[in-house]
């Protein structure tokens, strides 16, 4: 006796609704913690934002796109792709990531990677790969919170140490399941997909290939907390490096939850919850509003630029070829 299975349409249905009561849950609770505030000290204290900083937090962000593509360019031991390209690509995904509904910035890798010759289940698999590395490169980072005297609530060292022990056995899991099989047991597309994923984690095994992957996430990490400092600083914001570690770890967080274009709602709930207690009303929301702002503006016009780019390159190629 076979167990029914939920149609696809009564899935879906489910997956929205599901949605629409997490995008009201974050709604309600923006609305609960900023009940009441001035709406007048919320422009004045983003009106008194330091330009110098915000650009220094806007190159920080720029930087983190390449160490991005670093990680990426780590992977690829066999089938190597040009660099420059690489960082085109990371460019074009936030880009798109930015202004389009959650998971179409990597359909976009998918379909650049593609054109390169790679398969989508070997970049499904490698993204998976990368979002966890970026993950572990925030470990180190959490020392702060665990050093006594650091004044962070409790709460948040428990969630420190949950998200370790959730990468502890990720490391696990990748480890066991990174071996190159000899080839798929018997003839099927399921195999041949669970084949390639395991062929293509192959290389992370290797410990060339694990540490520059690792020190590229660790790179993109110091320079997200270099972009949030420099942001406090902007706002003239006395803020330690542990809650500056904590709200780095809320944003990650809160990306399991589905998101607007930009991650926009849980982003700013993220960074008001780890900065409570700390900031005022006002003046957090001020520094949410920038601290996203720096990271997602900049990233449209760069990425669309890259987009272009692409376009432009792969069009005079097939031409030359013709």
């Amino acid at each position: 006796m076979t167990s029914a299975e939920p149609a696809p349409g009564n899935r879906s249905t489910r997956d929205r609704v599901v949605r629409g009561l997490l995008f009201a849950a974050v709604a309600v609770s923006l609305v609960f913690t900023l009940r009441g505030m001035d709406p007048d000290h919320l422009w004045t204290a983003l009106a008194a934002a330091d330009p110098r900083w915000l650009a220094v937090a806007v190159l920080a962000n720029v930087a983190s796109q390449v160490t991005r593509a670093l990680g990426w360019n780590a992977m690829f031991t066999e089938s190597r792709i040009r660099f420059p390209l690489l960082v085109r690509i990371e460019f074009a995904v936030q880009a798109a990531a930015a202004v389009s509904p959650e998971g179409v910035g990597e359909f976009v890798r998918v379909g650049y990677l593609l054109r390169e010759g790679v398969t989508r289940t070997v970049t499904v698999t490698l993204m998976l790969v990368r979002k966890f590395f970026s993950s572990l490169g925030l470990v180190p980072f959490l020392v702060v919170l665990w050093w006594p005297g650091s004044g962070v609530p409790g709460w948040a060292v428990a969630v420190a140490w949950a998200y370790l022990a959730v990468l502890t056995v990720e490391s696990v899991l990748i480890v066991r399941v990174a071996r190159t099989p000899s080839g798929p047991a018997r003839e099927g597309r399921l195999r041949r997909i669970v084949f390639d994923a395991r062929t293509s984690l192959g290389p992370v095994r290797h410990p060339r290939v694990f540490s520059e992957v690792g020190a590229a996430g660790v790179a993109t990490r110091g320079l997200d907390l270099v972009a949030a400092t420099a942001v406090a600083k902007a706002l003239g914001l006395e803020l330690s490096a542990a809650v500056l570690v904590l709200v780095l770890l809320s944003i990650e967080v809160s990306n399991i939850l589905p998101t607007l274009p930009g991650q926009l709602g849980t982003f700013e709930a993220a960074v008001l919850g780890a900065t409570a207690g700390v900031l005022g009303q006002a003046e957090g929301l001020a520094f949410a509003l920038v601290f996203h702002a720096q990271q997602v503006l900049p990233q449209i016009p760069l990425g669309m630029m890259a987009m272009a780019g692409n376009s432009l390159l792969r069009d005079r190629s097939e031409q030359d070829s013709g």
